[in-house]
């Protein structure tokens, strides 16, 4: 009875040792074309990745035509003039922006047209800090709205004209909140370009930058809104 039973056992694993194996031959004929199809994407990266940088250097400051323009007529016409590899149905927010994140940010009150998202990548994709040009105060609305839904609950909001926004900034750059400049005019008050700069040193490990006189410690979690 025992022998039987340590038959049973065995005849049920080989069965099942058959199915995996039958499953991982059906997959390898998949995986082998996820892999040309993986390697033949990375390829096409480098023209891919060069006008998603080109768009964070150069397209913010721009209207949607001309970005369009620059972007699509110029920039990848030129890339395929040069033969480097780029993407047939290359997009710049599919590249730089899930639609998950998408999906978020719509959540979040930004609207789900193509400048709007634009925008949005520009806001938390680029290395500088962001200068929102905001009649309607979507930009102001879905910014805040954002730092609540990562958690964010020091969110510090000010004016150039408030008395204490030197105090609130100096915290928000030492511990990493996030800081709003509302109502921003042609001109910035020049005490914050070393901010705008980012020009901080290293002290023992740890980045300082000068603010007016004083020495405070600067957190790369700190994020600066313009609007």
């Amino acid at each position: 009875e025992q022998l039987t039973k340590k038959q049973q056992k065995m005849a049920e694993n080989l069965v099942a040792a058959e199915q995996l194996i039958s499953g991982l031959a059906n997959n390898k004929v998949r995986w082998t074309e996820n892999k040309a199809a993986f390697a033949e994407k990375n390829a096409l990266l480098v023209g891919d990745c060069l006008i998603a940088a080109a768009f964070l250097s150069y397209a913010g400051a721009f209207t949607f035509q001309y970005r369009q323009e620059m972007i699509y007529d110029d920039f990848c016409e030129n890339l395929k003039g040069l033969k480097i590899p780029l993407s047939d149905e290359f997009t710049v927010t599919n590249l730089l922006v899930s639609g998950v994140e998408k999906s978020k940010w719509r959540g979040e009150g930004l609207p789900p047209d193509e400048l709007s998202i634009q925008n949005g990548i520009l806001t938390t994709r680029s290395t500088r800090f962001p200068l929102c040009i905001d009649p309607q105060m979507q930009a102001s609305n879905w910014i805040k709205q954002r730092e609540k839904s990562i958690g964010a609950k020091t969110l510090q909001i000010a004016t150039f004209r408030d008395d204490g926004f030197m105090k609130k900034l100096e915290t928000a750059v030492q511990y990493g909140y996030g800081f709003i400049f509302e109502n921003v005019g042609e001109e910035l008050d020049p005490i914050i370009n070393p901010i705008l700069e980012k020009k901080y040193t290293e002290k023992n490990g740890q980045k300082i930058i000068m603010f007016g006189e004083t020495e405070v410690p600067w957190d790369d979690k700190f994020r600066l809104y313009l609007i």
